[in-house]
C-alpha cells in the first residue's frame, strides 16, 4: 500500500497535544437500534456548540453499525446521519472520535479463538465501509477500533490484537487521508491493570506514530457506577480527602481514592506516554445518587472526583473524555444542567471554570433567599439575614432566555412548584427541566424581578423580616418586596449571571457586558480598552455574524444593535488574551 507523503496528516502525538478534554455523546448513536432508542433526542449543532462553549474541544461518538446493516452493507441513510453528527463537531472546530461501540457485543463479547475468524471478517467489512465514507476528512476525525473488548487473559489479548490489526489494515487500505489518520486501540476490557499486564504489543502499522491507546476509568465502581448494594459490596456516596461524610460514614469510600488514580494513570504514562504513544481515558464518570442523606457532600465528592481524575490525567499527558448520557446538557436545547461538574472538569484541565455564585437580597425586607439546608425535593425555600452561608449562594444556569437558580449547599433548584396563587411559597427541587424551574429577569431600576415561567408569579419577600421566613410568590405588583439585588460572591471562568455577562480575569483584562439578556444594545466596559484588538460575535450555529475591529477605542461602548433576537457568543480579543461571553437578545 502506498500513500502521498505530501498529504500526511499530523502525528498522534501532535493531535494529543492539541486535545484538552473530551465529552462523550453517550446513549445516542450507539443505541440499539436508532438514535432515539435510549431516550435521547436527535443530536443537533446547538448541542455540540454548547459542549464547545463549556470548554470541551473533543467529542467521542459511540456508534452502532451492525443493526443498521443488511447482508453486511451499512444503510446509507445511517452513514449520512453519522456524518451529520461528525460534521457538527467539524463545524465547531472540535476533534471527533468515531468508533464501533458495543453494537450488541458482536466483537466485544467474542474475543475468543472460536469466534475469531467470523469477527475479523465483520471488522474488515464494516471498517472498510466506514473508512471509505470518511476518508477525505482531516486530522480532527479519529477512528477507534472498538469500545470495551471483554479480555482478561493472554489468549483473549492475542485474539483482540488480531481484531485491532484488521481494523488498522482496513482503514489504511482505503487510502487518502486514512493512510495517515490517527487510530485508537483499546486495551483489554479498557482496564488499566489488564492493559498494563497484557497489551505488550500494538498492531503493525504502515506509518509510524499514528496510534493511540484507550483505557477507561471507573474506579472504584462502588462510587462511579454501582446503583444498588450488592453481596460483594455496597455503594459509596462520598469520595476523596476532605469529602467523606461525618453523618453518613457507612457510605464513605474505603478504597480506590486519590492514590489509586495516581497509581493507575502512572502505569499508563510509563508504559505508553513516555514511549511516545498517546493515551486517552475514553470514559470516566461518577454517577449522581438521588438519595444520599448528606447530599451536599455527595455532590461535592462527585465534582472533586472529576476534577482529580482530569488533573491527574492531564499532568501525565493523558486526555480524559467524560461519559455523559444526558446529565451535563439538556440534549434538546443545549442548556447546561450540571455546571458544577463542568466547572470541576475544566478546573482539572487547567482551564479555570471556577463557579460564580450570587446572593439575592430583598429590597423591602433586607433578607437573602436561603436554601435553609433543606435537601428534600419539594422543601420550602426561605429567607435569612446575611450569614455568609452556602445556603444563601446560588449558581445561575442559562436555558434559552430563562435562567435557573441552583443552591450551593443543597444542590436543589429554585422551583415555583406550579403554585399559581398569590402568597404561595417557592420551593426547591432537583433538576427536572420543568417550566417551574425557569425564571425570567425583568429590570426594575438597579434591581431585578424574577418571574416564574410556569406560574406567572414573581418572587416576593412577602414583607417578612424574620429569619427563617418562607420565600413567597405573588402576581405582578409595584411592591419593593418583588425587587432583588444580585451580588456576585465568587469569580468565574465564564459567568452567565442574571444581570451581567462578565469574566473577572486579571484586573487589567476585565471586561463587563450588560444587561444580559438585552433588548436593543449590549453595553461593554473594558478596564484597558487600548488592549482590545477586535470583537467577534457568533450565532449558536458557530457562524460569525459581526466583527468590530479595534472596537474598544472608548472605555464604554455599545454593540449588538443589528443582531436579531437569539443567543450569541461574544469574543473580545486582546493582544494575548480572549474573553468569551454567552449573551441573549430578546424581542
Amino acid at each position: 500500500m502506498s500513500f502521498n507523503v505530501s498529504a500526511q496528516l499530523p502525528t498522534a502525538q501532535t493531535i494529543a497535544g492539541q486535545m484538552k478534554v473530551g465529552w462523550n455523546l453517550g446513549n445516542t448513536l450507539e443505541a440499539i437500534c436508532g438514535e432515539n432508542a435510549w431516550g435521547n433526542p436527535n443530536t443537533s449543532q446547538t448541542l455540540i456548540n454548547a459542549v464547545k462553549a463549556a470548554g470541551f474541544n473533543a467529542v467521542r461518538i459511540p456508534c452502532a453499525w451492525d443493526c443498521h446493516a443488511t447482508n453486511g452493507v451499512i444503510d446509507p441513510n445511517w452513514l449520512a446521519r453519522v456524518k451529520a453528527v461528525v460534521d457538527y463537531c467539524m463545524n465547531s472546530n472540535m476533534y471527533a472520535i468515531l468508533n464501533i461501540h458495543w453494537d450488541n457485543g458482536w466483537l466485544e463479547n467474542n474475543c475468543t479463538t472460536s469466534a475469531q475468524s467470523a469477527v475479523n471478517a465483520k471488522q474488515q467489512n464494516y471498517w472498510t465501509q466506514i473508512a471509505n465514507y470518511f476518508k477525505n476528512y482531516n486530522e480532527r476525525l479519529l477512528f477507534a477500533s472498538a469500545n470495551e473488548p471483554n479480555v482478561s487473559d493472554a489468549t483473549g489479548m492475542s485474539v483482540l490484537l488480531s481484531y485491532h490489526q484488521t481494523f488498522v489494515n482496513a482503514v489504511r487500505a482505503t487510502g487518502g487521508n486514512n493512510s495517515s489518520r490517527t487510530l485508537i486501540i483499546q486495551g483489554p476490557s479498557t482496564n488499566i491493570d489488564h492493559t498494563n499486564n497484557l497489551m505488550n504489543t500494538l498492531p503493525t502499522d504502515q506509518i509510524a506514530n499514528r496510534l493511540m491507546v484507550e483505557v477507561h476509568y471507573y474506579t472504584p465502581w462502588q462510587f462511579c457506577g454501582l446503583t444498588k448494594d450488592e453481596s460483594w459490596g455496597n455503594m459509596f456516596y462520598y469520595w476523596g480527602n476532605g469529602h467523606h461524610s461525618t453523618t453518613d460514614p457507612s457510605r464513605n469510600a474505603t478504597w480506590g481514592e486519590e492514590s489509586e488514580v495516581d497509581r493507575g494513570l502512572g502505569l499508563m504514562k510509563t508504559k505508553f506516554v513516555d514511549k511516545g504513544i498517546p493515551v486517552i481515558i475514553g470514559e470516566f464518570e461518577a454517577v449522581k445518587r438521588s438519595n444520599p442523606s448528606d447530599l451536599s457532600t455527595h455532590l461535592a465528592s462527585r465534582e472533586y472526583f472529576d476534577k482529580y481524575v482530569v488533573s491527574a490525567a492531564k499532568s501525565r499527558g493523558i486526555i480524559p473524555f467524560y461519559w455523559d448520557i444526558g446529565g451535563l446538557f439538556n440534549r434538546s436545547t443545549g442548556a447546561v444542567t450540571d455546571q458544577g461538574v463542568i466547572n470541576a472538569i475544566m478546573q482539572g484541565a487547567g482551564g479555570g471554570g471556577s463557579t460564580t455564585y450570587v446572593t439575592l437580597t430583598n429590597r423591602a425586607t433586607g433578607l437573602l433567599i436561603d436554601g435553609m439546608g433543606n435537601t428534600g425535593n419539594g422543601s420550602n425555600c426561605g429567607q435569612w439575614s446575611n450569614s455568609g452561608s452556602y445556603n444563601q449562594q446560588w449558581t445561575t444556569e442559562t436555558a434559552g432566555t430563562y435562567v435557573m437558580l441552583k443552591n450551593r449547599a443543597t444542590g436543589l433548584y429554585l422551583d415555583g412548584m406550579y403554585r399559581s396563587s398569590s402568597g404561595s411559597i417557592a420551593g426547591q427541587y432537583s433538576y427536572s427541566g420543568s417550566d417551574a424551574q425557569y425564571w425570567t429577569k425583568e429590570a426594575a431600576g438597579s434591581y431585578v424581578k424574577l418571574k416564574n415561567k410556569a406560574t406567572g408569579l414573581y418572587l416576593d419577600g412577602l414583607g417578612s423580616t424574620t429569619n427563617g421566613a418562607d420565600l413567597g410568590q405573588w402576581g405582578l405588583s409595584n411592591s419593593n418586596n418583588q425587587q432583588w439585588t444580585l451580588t456576585n460572591v465568587g469569580s468565574a471562568r465564564i459567568s452567565d449571571t442574571l444581570s451581567t455577562a462578565q469574566i473577572n480575569g486579571p484586573m487589567t483584562h476585565r471586561v463587563l457586558l450588560y444587561p444580559n439578556p438585552f433588548k436593543s444594545k449590549l453595553n461593554m466596559i473594558v478596564d484597558n480598552p487600548e488592549e482590545v484588538k477586535r470583537i467577534v460575535i457568533f450565532d449558536m450555529m458557530g457562524k460569525q455574524v459581526e466583527i468590530i475591529e479595534r472596537a474598544a477605542a472608548l472605555n464604554a461602548m455599545s454593540i449588538g444593535a443589528s443582531l436579531q433576537p437569539g443567543m450569541y457568543v461574544v469574543q473580545v480579543h486582546g493582544a494575548d488574551w480572549i474573553r468569551s461571553f454567552k449573551v441573549t437578545k430578546m424581542n
